[in-house]
């Protein structure tokens, strides 16, 4: 039985005025407990939906899924505590493009083009730090702090069977819903690779690299590892024009742009139509909080659209439902051609977006911004940028 939405007022503030809700039918509220079987608007709160164990202590919980994007992209978060093995088997695959964000504690991230003289590359992420892993590419990833959180985003969706079909149980998020299971004691899932798991794995699109080839290497020097000698929070990270080359960001390290239309915006894509052959964006936007002279943000975009919230409190009000405060946590999804309008009700709000092609959110806000130095906003309302190119 689901839990009453009531037990959420705290990660998420609903108000329902009569204009925003008049003509629906009952019970049709945005807030959902678990992701939708069918494409609809909806907005589901920190810590709730569908949940197993990956192990006996780590969970994957399902935000997004093939059958809620209608197979556009999937979200997931995997929590748990530091483990001494590795969360997944070295492994490619043949048709997802993965992406990783760490939310929580710590997490490193292993990535390297399958091709002869590729560099090897491993990263210790901490909260903001992206991984962009295309098709193809051997990775794998380990949590190694006492509460981590790995975000995981897959275009096309799908690959999230995988987890179902692997689960140890149910985890449940009906109640308190803990992050994960503390328990002392989690021996690694993994045993010896038979010729009837790896065969499975396949149909899942999931190859295992073979250990005699690929171990991860663990020679990390101020949370970097691999030939290329690449910055890693110490210096700018850009990424490739190659969409089959993997490679990694460091929070607030890659390129920043500045939107001045409505209040403030800080835009920093960290995958554009380059590195996923344009069929996929993610990035994030950091937001100056709405005056009383502004207007809201509104959108209507060509593709699936998602959030995930990072810091602050944004309202949210997609047409024909009622507004919603979200908080960090809380994952709003909007099908392609809905209305939606969007304000931070606090300074420095911040979110994760997604979209499901070229032409997403950001799309929108890049063509009328500029080059900026910085993941802060002017400190004074009024400030317009040049939107010729000049330097604000």
């Amino acid at each position: 039985m689901k839990s009453p939405f009531f037990g959420w007022m705290l990660s998420i503030i609903l108000l329902t005025p009569f204009a925003a809700t008049e003509g629906l039918p009952p019970n049709s509220s945005i807030i959902v407990d678990t992701a939708p079987n069918f494409v609809r608007p909806y907005v589901l709160p920190k810590y709730k939906g569908d949940a197993i164990k990956l192990t006996s202590s780590q969970t994957i919980r399902f935000s997004i899924t093939a059958n809620s994007s209608d197979g556009a992209f999937s979200l997931l978060q995997h929590n748990g505590k530091a483990s001494g093995w590795l969360s997944a088997r070295p492994h490619t695959h043949g048709l997802t493009h993965e992406h990783l964000y760490c939310t929580r504690g710590r997490c490193q991230l292993w990535g390297q083009k399958n091709a002869t003289n590729s560099s090897h590359e491993a990263r210790v992420a901490t909260p903001g730090d992206y991984g962009n892993i295309p098709p193809g590419s051997i990775h794998t990833f380990q949590l190694v702090d006492p509460d981590s959180q790995l975000t995981h985003v897959f275009h096309p969706g799908g690959f999230e069977k995988l987890f179902n079909v692997f689960s140890q149980g149910d985890h449940d998020t009906r109640g308190v819903s803990s992050p994960y299971v503390p328990i002392p004691d989690d021996p690694s899932p993994f045993g010896p690779m038979t010729p009837q798991e790896y065969d499975r794995l396949v149909s899942l699109d999931l190859y295992a690299a073979p250990e005699e080839e690929y171990i991860p290497r663990r020679d990390f020097v101020n949370g970097t590892a691999g030939e290329a000698k690449q910055s890693w929070h110490d210096g700018p990270n850009t990424p490739p024009d190659d969409p089959t080359t993997p490679y990694f960001v460091a929070k607030d390290y890659g390129p920043k742009y500045l939107n001045t239309d409505i209040g403030y915006k800080v835009i920093q894509p960290l995958a554009s139509p380059a590195q996923t052959e344009g069929n996929f964006t993610m990035g994030t936007i950091i937001m100056s909080s709405k005056l009383r002279n502004e207007s809201v943000s509104t959108a209507i975009l060509p593709h699936h659209f998602a959030l995930q919230m990072e810091e602050g409190q944004l309202a949210f009000q997609v047409q024909g439902y009622e507004l919603v405060h979200l908080l960090h946590g809380d994952v709003a999804f909007v099908p392609a051609g809905v209305s939606f309008s969007y304000y931070a009700t606090v300074p420095y709000t911040k979110f994760m977006y997604m979209n499901a092609g070229d032409k997403g959110l950001e799309y929108q806000l890049l063509r009328r911004s500029v080059p900026w130095e910085f993941p802060a906003y002017p400190i004074s309302p009024g400030f317009k940028a040049n939107i010729t190119g000049s330097n604000v």
